[in-house]
């Protein structure tokens, strides 16, 4: 289900895992794209603001943050976690902040659906690191 489809839901996607598909809830996404914009954002005024200096391959260091943003608000975008896919888990209440574990993340009993998580997952990767090739290209050209 893509982004524009939920936002004419309300934010309203079922509690409900989807092999392949959907596996954490609002609270997951919204933490995603909040977090994937930021990375984005700093690392485009990093680049753009001339704190690479003189030195246009210093841009070229900007993929990282940019592979890791995009993958965020991918992972928003198609409420889907690639983190989860890996370890075979999905979470439709996760806990706020970075410590803690969740007390509602559920594991994936079905080998097939866990396949289908991670063939996910590799296709999530390979957009996002598509993705920040080509942005770090047009900054690097910019």
């Amino acid at each position: 289900m893509k982004l524009v489809t939920v936002l004419r839901m309300g934010g309203e996607m079922g509690d409900k895992y989807v092999p392949g598909r959907c596996n954490i809830g609002l609270r997951g996404r919204v933490m995603r794209a909040s977090t994937g914009a930021i990375v984005i954002g700093v690392a485009l005024w990093a680049g753009l603001s001339g704190l690479t200096g003189g030195l246009a391959g210093l841009r070229l260091v900007l993929m990282l943050p940019f592979y890791v943003g995009l993958l965020a608000v991918l992972e928003a975008g198609m409420s889907f976690c690639v983190l989860h896919a890996s370890r075979g888990t999905y979470d439709f209440h996760e806990k706020t902040g970075p410590v803690g574990r969740s007390a509602s993340r559920e594991i994936v009993l079905v080998e097939k659906w866990k396949k289908m998580d991670r063939r996910k997952a590799r296709i999530m990767h390979l957009d996002a690191l598509a993705g920040s090739i080509l942005l770090t290209m047009v900054l690097f050209l910019f």
